[in-house]
């Protein structure tokens, strides 16, 4: 009776140790990191999502945030490209719905909230007489070019620190071309507009040896 009592307490000894390793081993299948297979991408650089499956065997795939590559192209806003497309009769409408409430615009307007706008692109900054502007914007300087409106009218505030202007700005290219457009039909003697940037480039010179 003895020798049965020490060899049924031996056998369940030994079923949990057997139960033990087993668990041992499927944790590991499960859960172990796996050794990245250089030869089956041949060299290549991994992305981070084969990083980190290489790493561990559960993971939760992560988007490519993307960026700028180096071969990416970069985008540049061409303003005398915009201008020659502008429609000022699209700007006027622009200039109706956001800014006349502030501004008159017509020769001999008075001036509102704002100062009035009529002859403003090549004119002095902050010079237009009867009104009071801001410090921030008096001490700018400099004349109202196409290039200064529409970084202006992009966003007066990130332009001007400290302009009493409360306006956010207009962020459509296309829009803020069309208003700069239609403040040059309500200015005397307007100059030209840029000329578009020549974004041709010249094909690199063969420099290696023959």
């Amino acid at each position: 009776m003895g020798g049965m009592s020490l060899n049924t307490i031996f056998g369940c000894l030994l079923a949990v140790a057997l139960v033990i390793l087993g668990l041992h081993n499927l944790s590991h299948t499960l859960f172990a990191p796996e050794t990245a297979h250089h030869d089956d991408h041949h060299g290549e650089e991994l992305s981070l999502n084969e990083k980190i499956a290489a790493s561990y065997a559960y993971y939760v795939e992560i988007e490519d945030a993307g960026g700028t590559g180096p071969d990416d192209p970069i985008e540049v806003f061409d303003l005398g490209l915009a201008l020659a497309n502008a429609d000022p009769a699209r700007g006027e409408s622009s200039f109706k719905q956001k800014c006349q409430s502030c501004h008159s615009i017509e020769q001999g307007g008075a001036n509102g909230i704002g100062p009035a706008l009529w002859d403003t692109v090549g004119a002095t900054k902050a010079g237009h007489d009867g009104f009071r502007y801001s410090g921030a914007l008096s001490g700018v300087g400099g004349e109202w070019t196409y290039q200064s409106l529409n970084d202006w009218l992009k966003n007066p505030s990130g332009y001007v620190s400290g302009t009493s202007m409360a306006f956010a700005g207009l962020n459509r290219d296309s829009e803020r071309a069309n208003v700069i457009a239609y403040l040059s039909t309500k200015s005397v003697d307007a100059p030209p507009f840029p000329a578009a940037m020549d974004m041709a480039i010249e094909p690199a010179e063969d420099v290696s040896a023959e």
